[in-house]
């Protein structure tokens, strides 16, 4: 009994050893993929920030490029606002005619739209709501589908001012603006393609203009901050067109559309 007691204990000891050494060997092997998964995360990490510094360091020097573009602007700006202004002429309108609105609109419930006639080329000329033009001034009953057109839109579709005042924006109050002012949110300012040279002709808020109409508008042009955008905001945009031209009927400052410019 004491021999079999003996062996068996010696099995059980072996046993022992055998799982101990197994259950080493799999601390290692994760020691080592453990090791070796850091070991690739830091060499990808590397391989991804040098792309971040490279592409960072690319956008920054452009930087200098929009700096000095931003730069020239806004001078050309200072020195459009300091010389006499002979280009806020009036716009060519019918004084006589009735219409509060450019030649190219129609009012409608106090707001001047695009005319339903040249929306529609003349198929639908009269104008029922922001989105509706119809062929008759009054629709017989039940007819409304027939009777008109509709094309929804918030400032798009039929919901838009006339093209003279600019290309598909909102309607607008009655008057117009001065031939080198244009319309932003129903005030009138002087062109931000005048005040830059036509280098950056989209005005994209009261002070900011911008080379294009997307989504880098929302970034300053010539600011190391890697985002390249191509704004600039600067105090000499927010201005109305008739500075510096000896006329007490126009104005330096931004202005609400003039219906003196439309009816006499």
């Amino acid at each position: 009994h004491l021999a079999s007691s003996s062996g068996e204990s010696d099995g059980c000891a072996g046993d022992e050893q055998s799982t101990l050494v197994a259950t080493s060997r799999l601390w290692r092997l994760a020691a080592v993929g453990a090791l070796a998964a850091v070991g690739l995360l830091c060499v990808l990490g590397a391989t991804r920030s040098s792309a971040q510094r490279a592409a960072l360091g690319a956008a920054v020097g452009l930087s200098d490029v929009g700096a000095a573009s931003a730069a020239q602007a806004q001078s050309l700006a200072a020195q459009e606002l300091s010389t006499k202004n002979n280009n806020n002429t009036a716009p060519a309108e019918d004084l006589h005619d009735g219409n509060p609105c450019g030649n190219d609109e129609e009012e409608h419930l106090g707001l001047c739209y695009e005319k339903c006639a040249v929306l529609t080329d003349q198929k639908y000329a009269h104008r029922q709501s922001a989105w509706t033009c119809c062929n008759a001034a009054v629709c017989p009953p039940f007819s409304m589908m027939s009777c008109c057109k509709h094309n929804m839109g918030w400032c798009s579709g039929f919901d838009i001012a006339g093209m003279e005042e600019g290309k598909k924006i909102c309607p607008h109050a009655p008057g117009v603006c001065l031939t080198d002012e244009e319309l932003f949110l129903d005030v009138c300012y002087m062109k931000c393609d005048t005040l830059t040279g036509g280098a950056y002709p989209y005005r994209t808020a009261s002070a900011t203009c911008c080379k294009t109409t997307d989504a880098s508008c929302m970034f300053e042009d010539g600011v190391k901050d890697g985002l390249n955008g191509n704004a600039i905001t600067n105090a000499t945009f927010d201005v109305g067109g008739g500075c510096n031209d000896d006329s007490e009927s126009t104005h330096c400052k931004p202005h609400a559309p003039q219906e003196s410019l439309t009816e006499a």
